[in-house]
């Protein structure tokens, strides 16, 4: 292998170099034995001055105030399927929008903690759709979709446009475009993919949904909690908030919300061309729907998608495994990615319909 390597890993993702060289020079041991971010009090002013600065950046990108909170929190989205039910679903029906495997995971991990319906699926065409919206139960607690489905590849343009609450997992397109954040009830996302590193679970809830919080949850399940604490009723990973912040800083450096899209979107594009200009290569997302985060696709018979893997590890372009619930490949094309990541895909792919097609 020679040259330059471009992570196309799905999460933990790619961090931005500017962000890598800060993380690097914050853990670098010093001559004058001063702690870094990771050996600090998260109760210490120090801590306390990074976390504010961390939540206003937050709110000042996703253009939401006051009557939101922004809850910095342990674990992932998969205790985030757990939470929002345990949290929101008291005495009412949750309902759910399935466009691929985590929209389904979600939803059977609400249906672990009670009633859930689910209000449209495209899993009978194989998800290479979005759903249509169906019928909503009477009291229905909130509508949960998927943004964008880091498996399938599908991706919502907006949100729905209803009158229920929504609660949407963001995880892998959180803070990759302009979005109406202040038009959700709820939403969630890890940080690994587009704000850092893991440990860190960013939660958007609007503060009149907390009223429907029943009093019996453990403490620590009650979004209440670490409102009241300020994100602080555990030790955080403060290492992670450290990234997210920094993550914050170089997104605005380079343009904000509106410079990741247009960065974003031409990656997209020039990947997706490649794919269907190819007899080789296919995608079978409906165009509409096609996520500019993640991009599945098979080569043209299942047993040389392995091949391709190693080929293309070897040649400094690791990370396209397809995920284990639906194979074949997937190329990643978070926040931190630069086009010249994806013209070196473009390349090898090129390379190997050659020699292998």
């Amino acid at each position: 292998m020679t040259g330059r390597i471009h992570n196309f890993s799905a999460g933990p993702a790619a961090l931005a170099e500017p962000v890598r060289e800060r993380l690097a020079a914050e853990l670098a041991p010093r001559a004058d034995g001063r702690p870094s971010v990771a050996e600090i009090s998260h109760r210490g002013k120090a801590f306390l001055a990074l976390a504010e600065e961390l939540e206003q950046r937050l709110r000042d990108l996703m253009g939401v105030g006051s009557e939101h909170a922004v809850l910095l929190l342990p674990g992932g989205a998969n205790l985030q399927f757990a939470w929002l039910p345990m949290n929101l679903a008291a005495g009412r029906t949750p309902a759910y929008l399935i466009s691929g495997h985590w929209g389904r995971k979600a939803l059977a991990e609400a249906r672990r903690i009670g009633p859930a319906e689910v209000a449209g699926s495209s899993e009978a065409e194989g998800f290479v759709d979005l759903p249509e919206l169906g019928h909503l139960p009477a009291d229905c607690a909130y509508l949960h979709y998927t943004g964008n489905e880091t498996i399938h590849g599908l991706q919502f343009e907006r949100p729905p446009a209803l009158a229920v609450p929504l609660a949407a997992d963001l995880s892998s397109e959180f803070l990759s475009r302009p979005y109406p954040y202040a038009d959700l009830g709820l939403a969630y996302a890890g940080a690994q993919k587009n704000l850092g590193i893991a440990g860190l679970t960013v939660v958007l809830i609007r503060r009149d949904l907390l009223e429907r919080i029943p009093d019996r949850l453990p403490r620590f399940l009650d979004y209440r909690t670490w409102v009241d604490s300020n994100s602080l009723y555990n030790t955080p990973a403060t290492i992670a908030w450290y990234a997210a912040l920094e993550t914050l800083r170089w997104i605005e450096d380079c343009g904000g919300l509106e410079g990741m899209a247009e960065r974003n979107r031409a990656k997209a594009a020039r990947l997706y061309a490649a794919i269907d200009g190819s007899d080789f290569y296919r995608n079978p997302v409906a165009e509409a729907a096609r996520s500019v985060m993640n991009v599945p696709f098979w080569t043209a018979l299942e047993d040389q998608v392995a091949l391709f893997v190693a080929e293309a590890e070897a040649a400094g372009l690791p990370g396209l495994k397809g995920h284990r619930a639906l194979g074949g490949l997937r190329a990643s094309l978070y926040n931190a990615l630069n086009m010249d990541a994806v013209e070196a895909l473009v390349d090898f792919m090129g390379d190997f319909e050659r020699r292998h097609g």
